[in-house]
């Protein structure tokens, strides 16, 4: 069985509940049933430590380095900014990091390094200098994200080496997987690389363990988002509470996911924040919700908190950027709303119960038969086997 070595930025979070960990675990779990593989994952904490999956599936994180904490960026006031730690990595990425430690161990047994990220790219040491494949497993086309998403100044000064390394990573890889027909196209754009080794890897859902099971009428509809601490997600967040509830007073919004903690908890009488929830309570919030609300405005790859509602059977009610990628058609698998007609489009959904139950069934049937994590790791398998390891 031939050994994989998976970069990343971040951690599985167990049992994984939103963005990319959600991808990051659960695709590697059915990849572990054709490879053995080893996840190296950088901490944002001291302690680090091996986790076992399975027999072929584990995680390493990786202790942060005390240079990450000795690393002073230019930032006022003590700004915190979503970027920074992604900034500290290219910044210490010459510098010997715990990391690279880690990554020399467990390279000298592995026969296939994949990269979920250009971030990490300058600590696989040996890129260019041996023969074993390299893939990116990009989660999105991050130079394009962050020109679009990083505001503070300091930051965007790192734009072009961000750019440099995505493009050294696409072009030098030996497969590239993109989440989206239309990311597949911007890194040829962009970047030049031969486009036949630029493939489709969607981000998808079980749906063995999205099953909705019907639940009494709520009093008052209950409209649910979740997201994480991510900039379009607090941007959604933001939308709803300032925008959303005060249009909508007879809708209760739950939010969840640490896009919540860039609010007070005062806020309207209408909206619940509840933070980060486990794996269990989320999926009551799914058995709970009469709909879900996406209201995203910016970001890139595809959405996964879209996949997990039509997943479990919530009728949708999203922006266009919401559903980014996935083909979904508006009043057959979702309702498409904008800024401007949001609430409206909220309003009229909730009180015509036939079409929510229609875009209900057809949205889960839809989802559930093209964006499985098995289908979607049998593709990657199947290319993954012609670099003939």
């Amino acid at each position: 069985m031939n050994k994989i070595l998976v970069l990343n930025h971040f951690t599985v979070i167990w049992p994984p509940v939103s963005g990319g960990t959600l991808r990051y675990f659960y695709l590697y779990k059915e990849l572990s049933r054709f490879f053995d593989i080893t996840l190296l994952s950088q901490t944002q904490g001291t302690k680090g430590g091996l986790i076992t999956f399975s027999p072929t599936f584990r995680e390493y994180k990786v202790e942060k380095d005390p240079l990450f904490h000795e690393l002073t960026l230019d930032v006022k006031n003590n700004e915190v900014i979503y970027e920074l730690e992604l900034i500290k990595y290219i910044e210490l990425s010459n510098q010997p990091v715990v990391y690279k430690k880690y990554f020399e161990q467990f390279y000298k047994t592995s026969d296939l390094i994949i990269h979920e990220s250009p971030y990490l790219l300058e600590y696989d040491l040996y890129l260019g200098l041996d023969k074993k494949p390299r893939i990116y497993n990009s989660h999105n086309h991050e130079y394009k994200l962050a020109n679009q998403i990083w505001r503070n100044e300091t930051a965007r000064k790192y734009l072009p080496a961000l750019y440099k390394m995505e493009k050294k990573l696409v072009t030098s890889a030996h497969l590239v997987f993109a989440t989206s027909a239309a990311e597949r196209e911007q890194f040829i754009d962009m970047y030049k690389p031969n486009p036949n080794k630029i493939k489709l890897a969607p981000n998808g859902i079980h749906p063995e363990s999205r099953l909705r099971i019907k639940k009494k009428k709520n009093s008052r509809p209950k409209a649910l988002f979740i997201g994480s601490a991510y900039p379009p997600n607090i941007e959604a967040a933001e939308f709803i509470i300032h925008h959303l509830a005060a249009k909508c007073p007879e809708i209760e919004f739950i939010i969840a996911g640490e896009s919540c903690t860039s609010f007070s908890k005062s806020l309207a009488h209408n909206v619940t924040l509840l933070g980060r929830v486990p794996h269990n309570q989320k999926l009551r919030l799914f058995k709970e919700a009469d709909l879900a609300v996406n209201p995203m405005f910016t970001g890139a790859g595809t959405n996964l908190k879209t996949l997990e509602f039509l997943s479990a059977g919530i009728p949708l009610v999203s922006t266009n950027f919401g559903v980014r990628g996935l083909g979904l058609k508006d009043h057959k698998h979702y309702i498409l709303a904008d800024k401007a007609d949001f609430a409206d489009k909220i309003k009229h959904a909730v009180r015509n119960a036939e079409l929510l139950n229609y875009i209900s069934y057809k949205g889960q049937e839809y989802i559930n038969s093209n964006f499985s994590w098995r289908k979607i790791a049998k593709s990657i398998r199947e290319e993954i086997s012609k670099l003939h390891l």
